[in-house]
């Protein structure tokens, strides 16, 4: 499977010397304050990917240096404080098991667009962009209109969809759309045949595009009932396609850059959102729902559509990324962490495995989203950055590594900072802690105060609760008679009165339950060592390190402190 293994960029909107991301195949998750680069970090990735579909002059105008007075350079992108002449680029590391490629677009090479090479057209069309400004375009509207979601299909669902000739289904669309046919005067065609051709052309594309929109409608609204609301029936939406191509529209020719506006005025999806009244059984319809629904909905609907869209999507290959610049900026913590989940797939749903298959680019400004996001992945398959910019000066962001809290633990105990060691290893057991805890036990999640020393009773709880579970799935549950269960205790290898089925299912049951036993002494000495190591680190060496207090931390403690925090964490990872 193909991975982003580098990004590098250079005098590219908020970067100005070169800065190098090492990924190395892993997904990432960062915060930074406004103005650190961490939407640079999205339009150099979305520009390289989109890079693949169009011509080189196309690619060029955003690494020319900004002049007033040429407006081939008013799209540049370069950053304000490049020289003339300084080089401005974007460039992109991929590993495979076949080794690393390299991808490059700057006003000199672009190796992105050759048809020799399809891996960033491939990667173009199975990604995904998702910021907040995008999310709320989708009901971007005054109180007194309709929402119009053609603008959003046109500029982030269309580019991204293909036919089934395997053609990008916008750059279809603009074909079919262009231009009617015109006389050797060069008026439309007013009748015959070559009317009616243009004609059903138009109309076999408008059906084509309603078809897209059923689809995507359908996925949309299984994603929002089953993983919003629980499998209940809450909200629906419709997206019809309201006003359509049509002979007149096309040849007036819509796609001239000067006729944006009347573009997005005469062709019209429309969004239709119903609210299901459970008193009656009824839907009941929302008219101008930027009006009349709260921004937790709205945004959920937004995040059903594009996820139906890209469900909708087919999919050729293996590589493919998913950007999100505080997409849920506007939701409260309560809303954003199901999501964020569903993202991650935490609970290995059958349903979200597709998410898995994207290498994940998660950027926040939100510090606390960030390190409750921080707490449900892991170091193995993810890369933490910290983006910064001083916000009274001009200098450029500073972008570095976010160590693990047990890699600041042991730098600062290296430099003797032993307090400081204690605390970041009290963080990370109350990361740890609060991972594993059922949602609804939660206390970070909850807003609520809890006990280190309660937290962790909790915790191994939990692992008890699902061992037992383990048990009655595994054992009690099995559709076995209990005259067959109690020939375990004979010898059933040499009964007659068994088949050689039964007795093959009963020495794998046997084994089965030895093996279980087994495992669970061996998780009883584990489980009360490591509730009885926790418990005297949190007693020797981080409440110490957290509160004022004349008992001394001695390195050999903090050292052991620190292997125990790891082991209780692997632990707890394996269970």
């Amino acid at each position: 499977m193909r991975k982003v293994f580098q990004i590098k960029i250079k005098n590219f909107k908020a970067f100005q010397q070169e800065q190098i991301f090492d990924l190395k195949g892993k997904n990432v998750l960062a915060y930074g304050n406004n103005g650190s680069g961490k939407s640079s970090l999205f339009w150099a990735l979305y520009t390289l990917t989109q890079s693949s579909i169009k011509n080189d002059e196309d690619i060029q105008k955003y690494f020319r240096n900004f002049k007033e007075s040429d407006k081939a350079t008013h799209q540049s992108l370069c950053n304000v404080f490049a020289g003339e002449g300084d080089d401005s680029f974007i460039e992109l590391t991929t590993i495979d098991e076949h080794g690393q490629d390299v991808y490059k677009i700057s006003h000199g090479t672009i190796d992105t667009n050759k048809n020799s090479d399809t891996i960033i057209q491939e990667l173009n069309q199975a990604s995904d962009f998702i910021n907040y400004k995008l999310l709320h375009n989708f009901y971007a509207a005054t109180h007194k209109q309709e929402v119009n979601l053609w603008p959003v299909f046109e500029r982030d669902i269309f580019p991204f969809l293909m036919d089934d000739a395997n053609r990008i289904m916008l750059d279809k669309i603009k074909a079919r759309t262009s231009d009617v046919d015109r006389t050797r005067s060069g008026q439309p065609v007013r009748s015959g045949k070559k009317r009616d051709t243009n004609i059903q052309i138009l109309d076999t594309l408008n059906f084509e595009i309603e078809g897209i929109l059923s689809e995507i409608q359908t996925n949309a609204n299984d994603f929002i009932k089953k993983h919003f609301f629980g499998n209940k029936d809450v909200i629906r939406l419709t997206l019809q396609f309201a006003k359509k191509f049509n002979f007149e529209k096309v040849k007036d020719k819509l796609w001239q850059p000067e006729k944006e506006a009347e573009r997005h005025n005469n062709l019209h999806i429309k969004l239709i959102v119903e609210i299901f009244q459970e008193d009656s059984g009824d839907w009941k319809k929302i008219h101008r729902i930027q009006s009349f629904l709260n921004e937790a909905q709205l945004t959920r609907i937004a995040i059903g559509i594009r996820i139906g869209a890209l469900r909708t999507r087919v999919q050729t290959t293996d590589f493919k990324i998913l950007v999100l610049d505080d997409m849920l900026i506007s939701l409260d913590m309560s809303n954003r962490m199901p999501i964020i989940k569903m993202i991650l797939n935490k609970d290995n749903d059958p349903d979200l495995r597709f998410f898995d298959e994207f290498q994940k680019i998660i950027l926040t400004h939100d510090k606390g989203f960030y390190e409750l996001a921080k707490r449900h992945t892991s170091p193995q398959q993810w890369e933490y950055y910290c983006f910064h910019a001083k916000e009274d000066e001009n200098s450029p962001p500073t972008i570095k590594r976010d160590r693990t809290r047990i890699e600041k633990a042991q730098a600062f105990l290296a430099d003797g900072e032993y307090d400081a060691c204690g605390n970041e290893l009290r963080k990370e057991t109350e990361a740890i802690l609060s991972k594993h805890l059922k949602p609804l036990n939660s206390a970070a999640e909850n807003g609520k105060f809890e006990e280190l020393t309660s937290q962790l009773n909790s915790v191994f709880k939990q692992v008890s609760e699902t061992n037992r579970r383990d048990f009655n799935k595994l054992f009690v549950k099995k559709p076995l008679s209990i005259e067959l269960m109690n020939k375990l205790k004979t010898d059933y290898s040499k009964d007659n009165s068994l088949t050689d089925d039964q007795k093959k299912h009963l020495a794998r049951l046997e084994n089965e339950l030895v093996t279980y036993l087994i495992k669970q002494y061996e998780l009883k000495d584990d489980h009360a060592r490591l509730i009885e190591e926790t418990q005297d680190i949190l007693k020797r060496i981080m409440n110490p390190a957290s509160h004022a207090s004349l008992v001394p931390l001695y390195e050999s403690e903090l050292k052991d402190a620190i292997s125990g925090v790891q082991k209780l964490k692997e632990y707890l990872n394996r269970e």
